[in-house]
């Protein structure tokens, strides 16, 4: 069984992951006008102990050097600094009593989730708590995708509950610098590299009709349209995929794998998904980039029936998954498709299927999300679709550099019809049958 060993307590520098390598290459070729950021938004209502609250959020910024850190750039590339235990400052905001609260918290949630952070040595973490009302707050906390995923969102906002009610928590296993380097020392890639190359070589760029010309350096301003199918439709694609032996992230997929082929004409294309890349036990509740992507290429060939493509879906997905600990830096440097500044390599086109989840349960308070704006993003199409009791809901993230509103919400109602149309009747042609662009 792999162990990641711990390092002394005294860490102060740390080389770059194999995953931050690969953010660290996104972030400096496509600068756009925002940094990627890994936002904890939250309302919370009740009768909240301000100075316990941001004492608690201090305690775990304390616990993780990930939170801890920023870079130094030097002659031989970037470096983490890990600054010693001494806790953040949570920005006090008040806008309880004046016009407009909400709108106002929601326009500061958009700038602290879409600022351009300055990598070398500019701040990474930022917490603020917003009062809306005596018993009404917004909390933030805004860290750049260098120092955190989604998982470790939730992390975060776990132990931050947990030090406020109170709890003692065990040390965590590891901290990031541990994982950088032992990454660092195990990377090898052996067969499951050889079967990404084999893969991925030769893979085409996605071209879709766009509604302007691309330009020349990728863009990253984006917008979003959304859409909810609801409990009937969303308990029909679970039939589908229990029926086929699938599960409901590859019906998902091969919905959106359907929609594009129809606009592109292309029979042969790969999409991106991200994957936790939590594969020892160690990391499980350690907050950093650990979450890795994997590149799921589909053969549409040979007019499929639906269930046909779901079943090349299905295949793919399942040796995809089986090989995710390659980070995908290391899979493109061999693969090393031509390099391209007006789009990402190897897929232009993201998929991901979350569960979702409630707040932490804490006596007297009631923690919701609180709706931030369409983040920034670096490939031409994000697709997020979350799974929960009252159906399924979508997210269609685009870059407006390249398609108008109508045409992204265009699409997003084709997959809508296309997933219908498959828990309708799967042995339907995937090219014929259903209109839709």
């Amino acid at each position: 069984m792999q162990v990641i060993p711990r390092r002394a307590d005294a860490v102060t520098t740390a080389p770059l992951s194999l995953l931050q390598r690969r953010m660290w290459h996104l972030c400096t070729a496509y600068p756009g006008t925002a940094s990627p950021i890994v936002a904890l938004v939250n309302r919370i209502t009740g009768p909240l102990d301000v100075p316990a609250f941001t004492a608690a959020v201090s305690a775990v910024c304390d616990r993780h050097d990930a939170l801890r850190t920023t870079f130094a750039i030097g002659a031989d590339g970037p470096t983490q600094i890990i600054a010693p235990p001494g806790g953040i400052e949570t920005e006090l905001v008040d806008f309880a009593g004046g016009p407009d609260g909400e709108r106002r918290a929601h326009e500061l949630v958009g700038q602290l989730t879409g600022a351009l952070l300055d990598l070398d040595g500019g701040q990474l973490v930022r917490s603020v708590l917003i009062r809306l009302a005596e018993d009404d707050h917004v909390w933030c906390s805004a860290v750049h995708h260098l120092l955190a995923d989604g998982e470790s969102a939730l992390v975060i906002e776990r132990e931050v509950a947990a030090h406020y009610r109170g709890a003692v928590l065990p040390e965590p296993p590891i901290g990031y610098a541990d994982f950088a380097v032992w990454q660092l020392a195990e990377a090898s890639g052996g067969e499951d590299l050889a079967y990404w190359v084999e893969q991925l070589s030769g893979v085409r760029v996605l071209e879709l009709p766009y509604d302007f010309p691309r330009p020349p350096i990728k863009s990253t301003r984006a917008d979003q349209v959304d859409l909810h199918l609801d409990a009937v439709h969303a308990d029909a694609v679970d039939r589908l995929a229990r029926a086929r032996r699938a599960t409901p992230y590859m019906v998902l997929l091969t919905a959106l794998l359907t929609v594009l082929a129809r606009r592109s004409g292309q029979d042969d294309i790969c999409v991106g998904t991200p994957v936790s890349g939590r594969l020892l036990v160690e990391t499980e509740d350690a907050v950093g980039l650990f979450g890795n992507m994997i590149a799921l290429r589909a053969d549409l060939s040979g007019a499929p029936t639906y269930a046909e493509l779901l079943a090349r879906v299905r295949a793919v997905t399942i040796a995809g998954l089986g090989r995710q600990s390659v980070p995908f830096g290391q899979v493109v440097a061999a693969v090393d498709p031509p390099s391209d500044p007006s789009r990402t390599q190897v897929f232009q086109v993201i998929f991901a299927l979350h569960t979702q989840t409630a707040g932490p349960a804490e006596p007297g308070l009631d923690w919701r999300p609180f709706g931030a704006s369409a983040p920034q993003i670096l490939h031409d199409l994000v697709l997020d679709s979350w799974r929960g009791p009252s159906g399924l809901d979508i997210t269609l993230r685009y870059d407006t550099g390249l398609f108008r509103p109508e045409t992204a919400a265009a699409m997003a109602e084709q997959f809508a019809t296309v997933l219908r149309a498959m828990a309708a009747d799967a042995d339907q042609p995937v090219f014929t049958g259903v209109a839709g662009g």
